[in-house]
């Protein structure tokens, strides 16, 4: 299994605190969002860890240059979506991280299950890591762990991770938004979710992150 973190965007709802820098570059308790990405990815299993960039990307590909080994980058000179990120790099199954999150050290031992419970359903296309103990929903898991997508009966949320099957992505174009797929993928009854405890803060707007400094 590969691992993306995807690390391309333009970061607009940081505001002005991306103007000079991207936002996966932004620090929290001293530490870049890259950097807790790329440290909790390190901890899994993987052949090879992509980061994907686009927005400042010199200033970001410098940086994980000079701090990190065997990280393989992949530049969009125009910005592909999170779809067509994925279809870019994806040549065997693929766990993708966002920088949007606070990762935290907890959530891997969780990572490891949901890729055990994935690689045992060949069922499942798309698995979508969730937490449903919050009070703050945004997607619908049923009892049999599948996603309806979409819905407006929310039960549970996204954590920014997800792992998708090889050679589901072909016969989609090469710039799109994941979210087409995941519409596609839950008619099929193939969208599944796995129910995580540990709490990693979606951080990925300038409230958000100001908020957890």
């Amino acid at each position: 299994m590969n691992i993306l973190i995807l690390a391309a965007g333009y970061g607009n709802r940081m505001d002005d605190l991306t103007k000079n820098i991207p936002k996966p570059m932004l620090k929290i308790n001293q530490k870049m969002l890259i950097d807790y990405a790329i440290e909790i990815a390190q901890k899994i299993s993987y052949q090879r860890i992509f980061v994907n960039t686009h927005y400042q990307n010199q200033i970001l590909e410098s940086y994980i240059k000079e701090n990190y080994i065997d990280i393989f980058i992949s530049h969009e000179p125009n910005i592909l979506g999170t779809g067509g990120a994925i279809k870019k790099i994806q040549n065997d199954d693929l766990l993708i991280l966002n920088t949007d999150n606070l990762w935290q050290e907890t959530f891997i031992n969780e990572i490891n299950e949901a890729i055990n419970f994935f690689n045992q359903n060949i069922n499942i296309e798309n698995l979508l890591l969730v937490n449903s103990n919050g009070e703050k929903f945004d997607l619908e898991i049923n009892s049999e762990n599948i996603i309806n997508f979409p819905s407006d009966s929310y039960n549970t949320q996204f954590q920014g991770c997800h792992i998708i099957r090889n050679n589901t992505l072909t016969q989609y174009p090469d710039i799109f938004d994941i979210q087409d797929f995941w519409m596609n993928t839950s008619i099929k009854k193939k969208l599944y979710g796995y129910d995580t405890i540990s709490v990693n803060p979606h951080v990925g707007t300038k409230e958000l992150y100001l908020k957890n400094q």
